[in-house]
């Protein structure tokens, strides 16, 4: 392994898992019922952490929704501003429930060293957000900030979402009925991207083919646990690769000392088999040693069968790599 492992370029500081929405997509198993908040202490911590990377990265502070504690990501924004780190928010804008406080919070995070903000844009936020936060959002977050620092992920929902309403949530189930199920497989699946870890596996997986776990046998996941460019610091400590909800590569309090053993190629058996076979691999580790048994109607995605191994595995015994526990209660 080289020693540009480990080291994303866009790093995520997840001060909660908590949100408003549970939407079926998350691949973080986000929603109401989380209660647990960064330590205000953390924050400085983890951003000072994150500097032993030893490359250049920005951070983008996220959740669950980061604006429902907006104390803490002021505070945030601050730390990172003061660290000369790069950083940027992501937001369901469910908050924006009227221009005065929409325009008040990102004006006060502009002036605390806020670069810039993501707005998600998706038929599964709108099934709990209505579209007109989104619009409220995205109009007054460029008033501050300029355009070209608004993202939004993704605009090309913006139209269809419209013509359903902007005034009240659409519920998934209206895209079927409008669509078909076969034409809202394709948008979800194909248009969105929809990776198939965390919940859309199970929550959506219906709408399209599942395959047995064989399938995935030459799937392994070495660049997603080593060299995935976009990763996150959640606030139990845990250095979740790329986008894999629920697995820690380690405690990102000790950074230097887990690079050294990923340079090294000391890995636990679970990485290393993740690394080296993939999901297929922990499929058949599972199976001859923790008694797991393949779902009858199959996975869409590797990841899907990853989260699923991994959920069986939670429950057999006390495996560091599988954190936070509690995602797998929320799916």
């Amino acid at each position: 392994m080289d020693a540009e492992a480990l080291c994303p370029s866009d790093l995520g500081l997840i001060l909660s898992y908590r949100c408003q929405c549970r939407c079926a997509h998350c691949i973080y198993n986000c929603g109401p019922d989380w209660r647990d908040w960064i330590a205000e202490h953390e924050i400085t911590l983890a951003l000072r952490s994150a500097l032993n990377f030893g490359s250049p990265f920005q951070v983008h502070i996220t959740g669950g929704e980061p604006f429902l504690r907006f104390d803490l990501l002021k505070r945030a924004v601050q730390v990172a501003a003061r660290l000369g780190i790069p950083v940027y928010v992501e937001t369901n804008a469910a908050w924006c429930v009227n221009e005065r406080l929409t325009e008040q919070r990102f004006s006060e995070l502009y002036r605390e060293g806020l670069q810039a903000v993501l707005i998600s844009c998706s038929p599964f936020h709108a099934a709990h957000v209505p579209l007109k936060r989104t619009l409220l959002a995205m109009r007054v977050a460029s008033e501050v900030f300029g355009a070209t620092r608004v993202m939004v992920y993704l605009p090309e929902w913006l139209k269809m979402i419209s013509t359903f309403s902007i005034d009240r949530p659409v519920s998934l189930e209206e895209y079927t009925r409008t669509y078909g199920r076969a034409e809202t497989a394709a948008l979800f699946w194909r248009r969105y991207g929809l990776i198939s870890g965390g919940r859309s596996g199970y929550r959506l997986g219906d709408l399209v083919a599942g395959h047995p776990p064989q399938y995935f046998s030459s799937a392994v996941c070495r660049y997603e646990i080593l060299y995935a460019p976009h990763s996150h610091f959640d606030l139990y400590g845990n250095f979740i690769p790329g986008f894999c909800g629920g697995l820690s590569v380690g405690n990102w309090h000790d950074l230097p000392t887990l690079k050294d053993n990923f340079l090294a190629g000391r890995y636990s058996t679970l990485i290393r088999t993740l690394i080296e076979e993939g999901p297929y691999g922990l499929y058949c580790l599972a199976c001859s040693q923790y008694g797991y048994a393949a779902r009858e109607e199959g996975y869409v995605g590797k990841c899907h069968l990853c989260v699923d191994v991994r959920r069986h595995l939670v429950e057999k015994g006390d495996f560091d790599e599988l954190k936070p526990a509690e995602f797998y209660d929320h799916i």
